[in-house]
């Protein structure tokens, strides 16, 4: 990505990650119209309000991988391949073992933070049920992100897309068998997506060793080095805050949605999984930026990450304006796809037709961040995203329980809190600090 055609570089590596998070909101769309269709609102609720919490366990994986992928992405523009490899092995074997240590002590306190959350007591065994089925999986997320991060950073993001369609079918047929056929409920969903979550994995695993001969290890290469994890966790422990911080908040929303009632659960479960449909071109081309931005910082090339940023923009602003209307117009039959009628219906359309006008803000904002995030501010661009949340958190208690503005509390923060994401990113990029913030120019080895 260091020459040629910035948006050209930009967009050939985002679309193939924006088929794979099209795959990722289908793996997720298609438990929840099965759940939601075959088990009922209950169930769909069960499922919705572990939604937050997973996220937040996931969150650890995908900040440090982020942090790792723009180790891997500056180290694979320098041409430093035997650091590549090195980092690789430590941050597999650093990812793996904590997701270890999370999953344990998931499981061991979920009682209480079910509790804590005030899930309703109807849906409480089910979601305990699926949470800590769930919770099996983290290691092979873990290991799928740290891969991910892997192949992204040396530009093949086509990989991924393979990788989740092959999961997504997977998930598709067991859900059919677990839930429909063998009617084994929630935790049939829950299994179903262990097993998907598993395969991936290996597949991901056994591609990146086949395909590229700097990511094979040798006898005794592959080992944990305590300078790569101190680089992985300097770059990835920002950002992980960051995460972990903004879902956290989300939990916290989660609790507001959990005092609103099943209603307003599965409602704000449909709406979630239709609406992550919308968030796709802004979270396609943050990766490529991200990605093409480390590579020309580690190149020496700032002035190719300025006009890739401008360039893609060009495709990412009509991209988020057409999927904003659809999703306005056919807000009522999306919604319907999950089996919700009656109030639980009603609040998902509201849900989605307020918020569709206002997403070109946050593909905005996700633009800056992209920038921030690869070349290595990634102090700053956590900053900005926790700016984001706190507004967002601020304002949905305020509307909920101080101007008692119900079901409406969840979504009209949202816009506000991408206007200061927005604003804030673009004083930080225009201040240009991020142009001498390239970690391998520092001689680290």
């Amino acid at each position: 990505m260091t020459t040629g055609s910035e948006a050209r570089h930009i967009i050939t590596f985002a679309l193939p990650i924006m088929g794979g998070l099209v795959l990722q909101q289908l793996y997720n769309t298609v438990d929840s119209v099965v759940v939601g269709r075959v088990l009922g609102e209950q169930a769909l609720s069960a499922v919705g309000t572990c939604a937050s919490l997973t996220f937040f366990l996931v969150s650890f994986a995908t900040g440090l991988c982020n942090g790792a992928g723009v180790l891997y992405a500056q180290l694979f523009g320098a041409k430093r391949m035997d650091d590549l490899r090195r980092s690789l092995s430590t941050g597999l074997l650093l990812l793996g073992g904590l997701s270890l240590v999370i999953a344990l002590l998931a499981v061991s306190f979920s009682g209480p933070l079910f509790g804590a959350l005030k899930v309703p007591e109807e849906i409480r065994a089910a979601s305990l049920g699926y949470f800590r089925i769930y919770c099996i999986g983290l290691l092979f997320q873990f290991i799928y992100n740290v891969v991910s991060a892997a192949l992204r950073s040396v530009g093949d993001s086509q990989a991924t897309l393979f990788f989740l369609l092959i999961s997504s079918l997977l998930n598709i047929g067991l859900d059919v068998l677990f839930v429909i056929a063998l009617r084994w409920g929630v935790i049939g969903t829950a299994i179903a997506t262990v097993i998907c979550q598993a395969v991936c994995a290996v597949v991901s695993v056994v591609y990146m060793t086949r395909k590229y001969e700097f990511y094979r290890f040798g006898k005794g290469q592959f080992r944990f080095e305590g300078e790569k994890a101190r680089l992985i966790l300097k770059l990835g422990v920002p950002t992980m805050i960051q995460m972990c911080i903004v879902s956290g908040g989300n939990v916290l929303i989660q609790r507001v949605v959990n005092d609103l009632g099943t209603a307003a659960i599965a409602a704000n479960t449909a709406a979630g999984r239709i609406e992550g449909y919308l968030f796709v071109p802004a979270q396609g081309l943050n990766n490529g930026i991200s990605t093409f931005s480390g590579q020309n910082i580690g190149a020496g090339k700032p002035e190719r990450v300025r006009s890739g940023r401008v360039k893609s923009r060009s495709v990412l602003v009509p991209a988020a304006i057409g999927l904003a209307v659809i999703l306005f117009v056919f807000a009522k039959q999306l919604i319907a796809l999950f089996g919700m009628e009656g109030d639980a219906l009603r609040l998902g359309i509201r849900h989605l037709r307020f918020i569709a006008p206002f997403f070109v803000l946050f593909c905005l904002y996700m633009s800056n961040a992209g920038v921030l995030t690869g070349t290595g501010d990634v102090k700053a661009a956590s900053v900005v995203t926790l700016a984001v949340l706190f507004v967002r958190v601020a304002l949905t208690y305020l509307f909920c329980y101080g101007f008692h503005m119900g079901f409406a509390s969840l979504y009209v923060p949202n816009p506000i809190g991408w206007v200061v994401g927005l604003v804030l990113s673009f004083l930080r990029f225009r201040g240009g600090k991020w142009e001498q913030m390239s970690v391998v120019k520092q001689g680290n080895r």
